[in-house]
């Protein structure tokens, strides 16, 4: 819930959880799936993007779409309904030169692969040879359940999450107050959404499976990955050795059995990045960095103190101006980190502009709801019965795969104060920048829902892992690992770790984007993407420009 505190301490904190014994369940009987006969068709126009969004490669193709039905648990129960999986196809690849089929995932969890396949400007040597499909993973987007039902929390209480009650709070009290808000969307959302609980990685890597085994039974997989996707892709590699093609991992998530170091990473990345902002930004308004700094943190108490104004909110001043948020502040900042490190930098200073002049806060509201699967342009009303909310439900099936993946344990009160102490230590500005200016951390035993307890308190539902998901590569091939050396999302460690832990060769992009090669506007990796998949060459460990 986007009310509830957001520095990296405090978000991993409200994930604890009880660990719990799940009950042991039968696989299904898969062969009414594995059966059924795939008919390619004509897309829909509701599954097109603008035009504008379209990549040339896309409108120079011959599309195709076709659905895939899928159970919504492999093991246990038949009574649950079916998974309608979205699939699109670009092919350009004549007869004499095809040599096979590659899927693609963009990530989150909750991206869309249709909408990937529309705008990559994929390389003419790779789609010479290969069919691409994107599909929508259960859950998302098009993949929804096959009466055509999604899994999404009520729009207005996700809406008023970012506004409602404290962002960072300053005492108990508070911190109390956001849980109890965090509870009224949970149990709200999970009354109206029974079966949120299939949407797992597990199940989704057991689609990709089905997929395979209907739209290209004589071929092994071939798939890029990126971000969440390489979860994907690690976890197939993992339950599926045999069937193992070609498989790149692009900005690979962790593949660490401790979370906490991964935490720590990802904290220390992200004050990386927010001091390149903040040095950039003093650069820009001709100060000092530490004046920069300081600046920030007034905007931030400004924001604590519902000074901020933007065009997103719904409660009004007296003077009839719309209100913002610390939440909107700082999610709109981590934000950036998605963007090229230029146009972030550019961003942030004109942001920053904004705020420091007027207490103009709407370019990071327009980030933050983009980022969480808003379309910012709907929100323009002065009311909330003026605003015409149009969202996906990438933020819930973000939450919510994430807790299906990994039950956090429940930690002792000492060992809270170390975790805080650590990440103080790593990422000093980027833990300050999301906490009260008092510097509260709640400190305690675990309190208020979240989706991991509300699995682990139902007896019908499977407990999540109470370790996080092992990557092993049996498969005896070599995998293609791709990573940025400077960015914060993913850090560069994740790659190395991953290359070394899945015995494959790493690419080192001399950059700061997040998911370099699905882009495909790097020479250099390009290539490499093409003597990986059409030439059939060994890649060994190499170095790439960003551009």
């Amino acid at each position: 819930m986007k009310s509830i505190p957001l520095s990296v301490a405090a978000c991993a904190l409200l994930l604890l959880s009880l660990t719990g014994c799940a009950p042991v369940e039968t696989p299904r009987d898969l062969t009414a799936f594995q059966s059924q006969e795939l008919t390619w068709e004509k897309c829909d126009g509701d599954l097109l993007l603008e035009e504008d969004r379209q990549s040339k490669v896309f409108k120079s193709s011959d599309i195709d779409c076709s659905t895939v039905l899928a159970p919504a648990t492999y093991v246990g129960s038949d009574e649950v309904p079916n998974y309608k999986i979205q699939m699109m196809r670009l092919s350009r690849a004549s007869e004499s030169d095809y040599m096979g089929t590659i899927f693609i995932n963009p990530g989150g969890p909750g991206g869309s692969g249709i909408e990937q396949l529309q705008a990559s400007e994929f390389p003419a040597e790779l789609t010479k040879h290969f069919d691409v499909i994107g599909f929508d993973p259960r859950g998302v987007g098009h993949s929804t359940f096959e009466d055509g039902t999604e899994i999404k929390c009520s729009d207005e209480l996700d809406y008023k999450s970012y506004f409602d009650g404290e962002g960072s709070p300053a005492n108990e009290s508070e911190y109390l107050d956001s849980v109890k808000t965090n509870d009224v969307y949970l149990e709200d959302c999970a009354a109206k959404n029974p079966l949120w609980w299939t949407m797992s990685t597990e199940n989704v890597v057991d689609d990709l499976e089905l997929m395979r085994q209907l739209v290209t039974p004589d071929e092994d997989l071939n798939f890029i990955g990126t971000s969440y996707g390489t979860t994907i892709a690690g976890m197939y590699v993992t339950r599926y050795p045999d069937n193992v093609g070609k498989i790149v991992l692009d900005s690979p998530t962790t593949v660490d059995d401790d979370p906490i170091a991964s935490a720590l990473e990802d904290a220390k990345a992200a004050e990386a990045k927010l001091n390149k902002y903040l040095k950039a930004y003093a650069k820009h308004a001709k100060m000092t960095e530490t004046e920069a700094w300081e600046l920030l943190l007034a905007i931030r108490a400004y924001a604590d103190d519902d000074m901020l104004l933007g065009y997103a909110g719904y409660e009004l001043t007296e003077d009839k101006y719309q209100k913002s948020s610390e939440t909107l502040l700082v999610r709109g900042i981590q934000a950036l980190q998605y963007m090229p490190e230029d146009q972030a930098i550019e961003e942030f200073n004109l942001a920053m502009d904004d705020l420091a002049n007027y207490g103009w806060n709407a370019a990071f509201e327009f980030y933050a709801f983009n980022m969480d699967g808003y379309d910012p342009n709907s929100l323009t009303g002065s009311t909330l019965a003026k605003k015409k909310i149009d969202r996906s439900n990438a933020y819930e099936v973000m939450t919510i795969v994430n807790s299906m993946d990994y039950a956090w344990p429940e930690f002792t009160e000492d060992q809270q104060r170390e975790l805080n102490k650590k990440f103080e230590e790593v990422a000093p500005r980027w833990t300050a920048l999301n906490q009260d200016s008092s510097g509260y951390e709640y400190v305690g035993p675990s309190v208020g829902l979240s989706w991991t307890k509300l699995a682990q308190d139902d007896p019908k539902i499977p407990d999540p892992p109470t370790k996080p998901l092992e990557r092993i590569n049996e498969s005896g091939k070599e995998l293609l690992i791709i990573g940025s050396t400077r960015e914060s999302v993913t850090p560069f460690s994740f790659a190395k770790d991953t290359a070394k832990l899945l015995k494959s060769p790493l690419i080192a992009v001399g950059s700061a984007t997040h998911g370099p090669a699905a882009g495909y506007d790097i020479k250099c990796l390009n290539q490499v993407l093409i003597d990986f998949f059409v030439n059939n060459a060994d890649v060994d460990d190499q170095s790439c420009p960003g551009k």
